[in-house]
């Protein structure tokens, strides 16, 4: 059918509520201009526009996938993380809002630090955080570890459309690298869902993310053991190490962070009061 944007705006909005989309406007919104490829702006200020007909079936055509619980990043190929774009695919951990907490916080540390920063990501999937430190340090340099070739091959492209994959390393690597040398930050956001838990995650997580970026073992501190029990070996004389973690996790996590030696600096929480990322430094 022959219709304006705004008026497949309307429509999009109300089959994604009635397939019990929560952000329904938002994401055919969202769909919308990927499909016209047209800015918020450029797409409000043009609603009158007549969709032209096989723009209008691609529309719907994704609007039939977000209504199955495919998230909108999956449908497009790009999320917007930190006021960056990232190529994501299914190999990687769809980039959560509330990781932007965790470059927030660390970029706060580094700006404190002599230079030039070094630092290691841990598990950088995509690259978001990794990415999102060097383009506000134009000094540092990262090494970007992953279990996975490809998540490092996506990050390492990533890294290039932002400009600075000259300071990108990635390298394969289940944790730290032995040989790696020393760091000013070693940041991570680690699997830490539950290995039970996996199964009643919502569609979009758990249709969707790879496994691999979301199962933290039976009790989901497995990684954390990891790094906290090797990390003081690779971390410069007032460094810092920034670990983000879920609901409730804090406390064991900062036992295990104890029990190596760790000292706590701040617990950091997001906009909903959630113990998010955990700072700390050596005693």
């Amino acid at each position: 059918m022959k219709a304006s944007i705004g008026d497949w705006l309307a429509t999009g909005a109300q089959s994604l509520a009635d397939a019990g989309i929560s952000d329904a406007r938002l994401d055919s919104r969202l769909l919308l201009q990927h499909v016209l490829d047209l800015p918020h702006a450029a797409l409000i200020s043009n609603s009158g526009n007549i969709v032209e007909e096989n723009a209008a079936k691609i529309f719907q055509g994704l609007l039939e996938r977000r209504a199955k619980g495919e998230p909108v990043s999956r449908i497009v190929g790009y999320r917007e993380f930190y006021g960056l774009r990232f190529l994501v695919t299914p190999e990687v951990l769809d980039p959560r809002p509330e990781t932007e907490l965790l470059v927030e916080v660390a970029l706060k540390a580094a700006n404190t630090m002599p230079g030039p920063m070094r630092i290691l990501d841990i598990g950088t999937g995509s690259g978001a955080i990794a990415i999102s430190l060097l383009h506000h340090l134009p000094d540092a340099s990262c090494q970007a570890c992953d279990i996975s070739s490809t998540a490092l091959a996506l990050a390492a492209e990533n890294a290039r459309l932002h400009g600075v994959g000259g300071r990108f390393s990635p390298v394969l690597s289940d944790m730290i690298p032995p040989d790696c040398g020393r760091f000013g930050l070693i940041v991570s956001n680690p699997p830490y869902i539950e290995t039970s838990v996996i199964a009643s995650l919502d569609r979009g997580v758990r249709d969707h993310d790879p496994v691999l970026a979301l199962d933290g073992g039976t009790d989901g501190l497995k990684f954390y053991r990891k790094i906290l029990s090797t990390a003081e070996n690779h971390l410069l004389d007032g460094g810092a190490v920034f670990l983000e973690c879920g609901a409730g996790q804090a406390e064991p996590i900062c036992q295990l962070a104890r029990a190596h030696g760790w000292k706590l600096t701040a617990i950091h929480r997001d906009l909903s009061g959630i113990e998010r990322v955990l700072e700390f430094g050596r005693t």
